[in-house]
């Protein structure tokens, strides 16, 4: 649950109410992690990776009862990265993608009659990831001579697969202007590679002949979020929000294989922002920052036993923007 989504006055949709959402998330991914151990800035050019990414989601809720509720979103990105291994490890080089990505329709159900429980309750949610996007996006890669290559998945719209998401999400009303939210959301994916080449795919003295260099993976993603809202000008609408979130990618998936080249990894951050509630109107801004990163193996790597296993590129910090209004 985003943090706002607590400060109206009521979180619960009407029977028959529509609710739409555009958010904007961005992040710089450039400070690297081996395990839990954070390494010196800038990296070697054997495993400097600049990722920059431009996320843009639109949700569309329709409440067929107050409890139970169907979500539509569908992503957009627009991403590029730099990097001297996926070219020629000389030369600094930036590849770009963007498009739609993976379209999800997703239901909700509160456990608890929203009628009688105005202060708290828990909704737990199913649904489906579709391969709406692209997962083989190519541009320029120098070898020294440019060829096109797929860009790296960190980039891809897509990942080419079919997930099943399934997660929670909380309130509790504290006191007349504070509550309390919690939001945790997990995204199987059963298909193990999605037949992509990876960016060094072509070059046998890197992936020495194993899949799990050679191919891309269609790995399971995760998502937690805990915090409290504060109302701080109750005429406005304005709340204070403090939080702590993960985001990561597992080292193996819950189902199906895990082979297939990914960067396993997580970060733990702490999540300040606000939020203004006018009417039907809603508009959050949070800025997340990384307090603790941590780079984990692949089965490739494991394999291996690779000197690079475990480093992973992570944000120091994350901007989201979002604006809804119920109608």
């Amino acid at each position: 649950m985003a943090p706002g989504s607590c400060a109206p006055d009521s979180p619960y949709l009407k029977p028959h109410e529509w609710s739409m959402t555009f958010s904007y998330r961005h992040y710089h991914s450039f400070r690297d992690y081996q395990g839990g151990k954070k390494l010196p800035h800038p990296s070697p050019p054997d495993f400097y990776a600049s990722t920059r990414m431009h996320g843009f989601d639109l949700t569309l809720t329709y409440a067929f009862t107050s409890r139970f509720s169907l979500s539509l979103e569908v992503p957009l990105s627009k991403a590029s990265r730099e990097t001297y291994f996926e070219h020629d490890f000389v030369t600094l080089h930036k590849m770009r993608a963007s498009g739609i990505g993976d379209a999800r329709v997703i239901g909700n159900f509160w456990l608890l009659a929203p009628e009688k429980n105005p202060r708290q309750n828990i909704s737990v949610r199913f649904g489906i990831k579709t391969p709406t996007g692209n997962h083989s996006a190519q541009d320029l890669s120098f070898r020294p001579e440019p060829v096109s290559r797929p860009v790296d998945p960190a980039i891809q719209p897509g990942d080419g697969g079919v997930g099943i998401i399934f997660g929670f999400d909380g309130f509790k009303r504290l006191a007349k202007r504070t509550v309390a939210y919690a939001q945790g959301t997990y995204l199987s994916n059963p298909r193990e590679m999605n037949g992509t080449e990876t960016v060094f795919g072509d070059l046998p003295g890197f992936t020495f002949g194993d899949i799990g260099y050679t191919i891309d993976s269609v790995p399971d993603q995760f998502f937690g979020q805990i915090g409290v809202s504060q109302t701080v000008w109750p005429k406005k609408g304005l709340a204070v929000t403090m939080g702590l979130r993960t985001d990561g990618v597992p080292p193996r998936d819950l189902i199906g294989g895990s082979e297939g080249w990914r960067l396993p990894g997580y970060s733990i951050s702490v999540e300040p922002g606000f939020s203004i509630t006018k009417g039907q109107h809603y508009f959050t801004l949070t800025v997340p920052i990384t307090v603790k990163g941590h780079g984990s193996t692949n089965v490739a790597d494991q394999r291996n036993h690779s000197p690079l296993a475990g480093i992973v590129s992570l944000a120091d910090s994350q901007l989201t923007i979002s604006y809804s209004r119920r109608f």
